[in-house]
């Protein structure tokens, strides 16, 4: 009965995790070890670090995400947790992460490949810096080429990587992880390639709500309805806007590719206005005599709307402008039809959509 007691104690004791650091003085004060999951972050222990080293103990349920990080919450290192012992070092390419389990093997994976990524893009940064300096532009165009290259390359690396691991949980955490800068087909496209156990994790639920999100504002969806403020006050709808074509247009007076292309956005509404096209400008600006000014000096005509919250505007962001000029071209029922369209491609499609709703 002794013997049964005594091992039973001992599989409790092991049902713990345990994370010692080796940093050396990389590194100093106190640490907090957070974990990420649907509930938030949560503190599940702190540690002082002592002449480099430091340990952090606990339980968890089932295998989470989680942070080591500094009392200013700089991140340190992430892991995969789980009731098993960790050992985290200083290694030649940065803090390393030891021992734990498969998922935290497959996490290292990911890690490699964008640490290499990222020491290559450093690199790079100065060699092109010099090549500046020099005027050397054969030099540079020589550079652009092999960034492509090394990108590609990296690229190729994690997707092989994706289909190897497309069931586990940190595939889903990676692809979670840069999906904010994705736009719909490509994030699509890897969340199709998950297996199951993946999509169904925290993290393929979290990418499953992005993408119903940017299908939104794809191309056959309805366009969010909107309000906004013109420069005299105004309130304008986009959906109560009536016209044959819609043509939305973010812009925003410091933007320069922006004002280059207005007279040509210009030349279009001059052209195609009577026949039914209406443009509908959406400024970015933080400051209003800004955003008047330039509409004055761009003879900009047209209905324009601004929250005055620049960057942080919340009709961009509602349809996930990260740069501009964007535009998007909707239909009379509000039905996107295009979308980033410029120049004579712009015009082109206008021309299209009014023959087509004679």
């Amino acid at each position: 009965m002794l013997l049964v007691v005594c091992s039973f104690t001992v599989c409790l004791a092991q049902q713990r995790f345990k994370i010692t650091g080796e940093l050396g003085g990389t590194i100093g004060g106190d640490l907090v070890l957070v974990s990420a999951g649907p509930e938030g972050a949560v503190k599940l222990d702190e540690a002082l670090m002592v002449n480099g080293s430091f340990e952090f103990s606990g339980q968890v349920d089932s295998m989470i995400l989680a942070y080591i990080m500094t009392a200013e919450q700089q991140p340190i290192a992430t892991l995969m947790l789980e009731n098993l012992e960790y050992t985290i070092v200083a290694g030649e390419n940065g803090i390393e992460v030891q021992g734990g389990g498969e998922s935290q093997k497959i996490l290292n994976l990911y890690n490699a490949i964008n640490q290499d990524i990222t020491r290559e893009k450093m690199r790079m940064e100065q060699e092109v810096r010099a090549a500046y300096a020099e005027q050397n532009q054969m030099k540079l165009q020589a550079l652009q080429q092999q960034f492509e290259k090394t990108m590609a390359e990296g690229g190729k690396k994690q997707e092989e990587l994706f289909k190897t691991y497309k069931d586990s949980p940190v595939t889903a955490f990676m692809i979670a992880s840069v999906m904010l800068q994705m736009d719909y087909s490509p994030l699509k496209a890897l969340h199709e390639m998950l297996g199951e156990p993946a999509k169904t994790c925290f993290y393929g639920q979290l990418i499953a709500i992005q993408l119903a999100a940017l299908k939104q504002v794809e191309p056959g969806s309805v366009a969010p309805d909107f309000k906004g403020a013109t420069l005299n006050g105004d309130t304008l709808s986009l959906h109560g806007i009536k016209a044959r074509v819609k043509l939305l247009d973010f812009w925003a007076s410091w933007c320069e590719p922006c004002r280059r292309e207005t007279p040509n956005v210009r030349k279009i509404y001059q052209k195609y206005h009577d026949k039914g096209l209406e443009i509908i400008g959406v400024s970015l600006d933080e400051k209003k005599q800004e955003w008047a000014k330039a509409m004055k000096n761009d003879k900009i005509t047209w209905p324009n709307i601004s929250d005055l919250k620049g960057k942080n505007s919340e009709i961009a962001a509602r349809y996930f402008i990260r740069g501009i000029p964007h535009t998007i071209l909707l239909d009379e029922d509000n039905h996107i039809v295009a979308k980033n369209l410029r120049g004579k491609a712009l015009e082109k499609k206008i021309a299209e959509l009014l023959e087509e709703n004679k």
